[in-house]
């Protein structure tokens, strides 16, 4: 049964990569509000996201579901609505949802992520929608009349805007130079993450204030999102060097303005002082965030929220910065990618807990039913299915019995291929491109497959960086039988969606779930 005297703030910190974290062994001062707060959280040492960038990770953060499953994988793709949403679930139980966003990915494309929020704030695109300040000299019939002036206006802008998710013509375009500072400013590509910030703070103290259960909050923040652009504070903190470099500040400006290589892999490897210079503002934009965030922790910090709240940290993918010669995250499963931060805290946690499994932050979509008081779930290839037995909140109490084996993937987002066809046709093939990548994990080995090219193994314990990929034919033998199953799973279950239940009781169906470790 549901709880409503719970609530759950989920703040996704986009494009924030592990290893920038002090919690996750990082020397520099880049982020005290986060590792003050994970200090006293759950805190998985070794969390996985399903997919490499924002649309299948996020879908399947909503959904439950990995990318092989509910196949929402570019930018142009909508949920099925088979694949009931987190927020659908919750609202429809009577659960108040509430999101405030930044990325334009989430808020802006009429993909079926927003399904079952009660309000979404959307702080990116063109016409931003934040919560109204009422202001007591204000007219109310003024006010109405605005409101309904602004959403007239983002019905008008959102078609237009989501014209630019396919990989087509008008966005070709908008990559050039010349329009990447019209997009990413005026049209707020990466929200307004300060404000947001502090609404969200505002909103979760009038919880309080209220003396309010039964509430589910989502935040989503693009501070650490390219381009780069921290305050001078910032940057003098953590790229001290940069307004002494004329070479530093022209690469910067060069690289905000190239949105082209955001997308793809790089024709050539950075300098080292472009690595560097790359990196540290990778970290001035990483403590900027951590400076925003004091308020919301401090909103939380509260004898009622630690009591009634449960608090969730994650970031739904990492960023490459000329690793492997990568940049962004289009492309791999690499751990600079795909390994992420991701800590919680909830009522009577006894002090720091952390976890050394690795887990996968779809994870959490059966966590945070678990803490709202769900122990069976229907979906769309099932009629139940144990929610405790997925959560991440039972990994302290008993032995979970989710996937043995976390697997992530990556599909080559149409939008980048479009870019090296029409660019740098040569990178298709050098980098293989074109073809879906996974990794699958056993203990500290990691099975990294190029579709129809290439089956690698990495001990990510004596080589971390990846660097040194070896063979073991029984070991990628195992680990090729563990991914087939998983697809064969996965594609039994997206026909399921499409059709008709079926029985979890099956003799083959139980075979595979028990062969990935879903059931005993």
């Amino acid at each position: 049964m549901k709880n409503k005297d719970k609530n759950v703030v989920m703040v996704v910190l986009d494009t924030h990569r592990f290893d920038r974290i002090g919690a996750y062994g990082y020397k520099r001062p880049t982020t005290p509000n986060l590792d003050s707060f994970a200090s006293e959280s759950l805190f998985f040492e070794q969390a996985i996201a399903p997919g490499q960038w924002t649309i299948p990770s996020h879908a399947s953060l909503f959904s439950g579901e990995m990318p092989a499953v509910h196949r929402t994988l570019q930018a142009d793709d909508v949920l099925p609505r088979e694949f009931q949403t987190l927020a659908d679930r919750l609202s429809h139980s009577g659960i108040k949802t509430t999101g405030f966003c930044n990325n334009p990915l989430v808020g802006v494309l009429q993909n079926g992520f927003k399904r079952g929020f009660d309000q979404f704030y959307n702080y990116s695109g063109v016409v931003p929608s934040t919560p109204q300040k009422v202001q007591g000299g204000i007219w109310q019939p003024f006010r109405s009349l605005w409101s309904k002036y602004t959403q007239l206006l983002r019905r008008l802008s959102y078609p237009i805007q989501n014209a630019f998710a396919s990989p087509n013509e008008f966005f070709l375009a908008a990559l050039r130079p010349l329009f990447v500072p019209m997009w990413t400013r005026a049209g707020n590509f990466k929200g307004m993450n300060a404000r947001s910030i502090k609404d969200a703070a505002n909103f979760v103290a009038q919880i309080e204030k209220q003396n309010q259960g039964g509430n589910f909050v989502f935040l989503n923040l693009m501070e650490t999102h390219m381009p780069y652009a921290p305050p001078d504070a910032f940057v003098q903190k953590f790229v001290p060097y940069f307004h002494e470099t004329p070479e530093a500040q022209h690469f910067i400006r060069d690289f905000n303005r190239k949105a082209m290589q955001w997308l793809i892999p790089l024709p050539e490897p950075f300098s080292e002082l472009e690595s560097k210079t790359l990196s540290d503002m990778y970290d001035a934009e990483v403590a900027y965030q951590d400076h925003l965030l004091a308020q919301l922790i401090e909103s939380l910090d509260s004898d009622f929220h630690r009591d009634k709240t449960l608090v969730v940290f994650l970031a739904d993918h990492g960023e490459m910065l000329g690793e492997h010669g990568f940049m962004g995250h289009g492309f791999g499963v690499y751990e600079e990618l795909i390994r992420v931060p991701l800590f919680m805290r909830y009522p009577n946690l006894a002090g720091r807990q952390v976890v050394d499994q690795r887990v996968s932050i779809t994870q959490l979509f059966y966590s945070i039913m678990d803490y709202f008081g769900f122990d069976t779930l229907s979906m769309p290839y099932a009629e139940e299915v144990d929610v405790r037995c997925r959560s991440l909140l039972q990994m302290t109490s008993r032995e979970c019995c989710g996937p043995r084996h976390v697997i992530s993937e990556a599909y080559a987002p149409e939008n980048a291929l479009s870019i090296m066809r029409n660019h740098l046709p040569g990178l298709i093939d050098q980098y293989r491109a074109e073809a879906t990548q996974r990794a699958v994990y056993e203990d500290t080995e990691k099975m990294l497959e190029i579709e129809g090219y290439s089956k690698v193994l990495y001990d990510l314990v004596g080589d971390p960086l990846e660097e040194d990929p070896y063979q073991n034919e029984a070991k990628i033998k195992k680990l090729s039988q563990i991914l087939d199953t998983y697809l064969e799973v996965s594609e039994t279950h997206r026909a399921g969606s499409q059709k008709k239940k079926i029985s979890l009781k099956d003799d083959i169906i139980q075979q595979r779930l028990r062969d990935l470790g879903y059931i005993e």
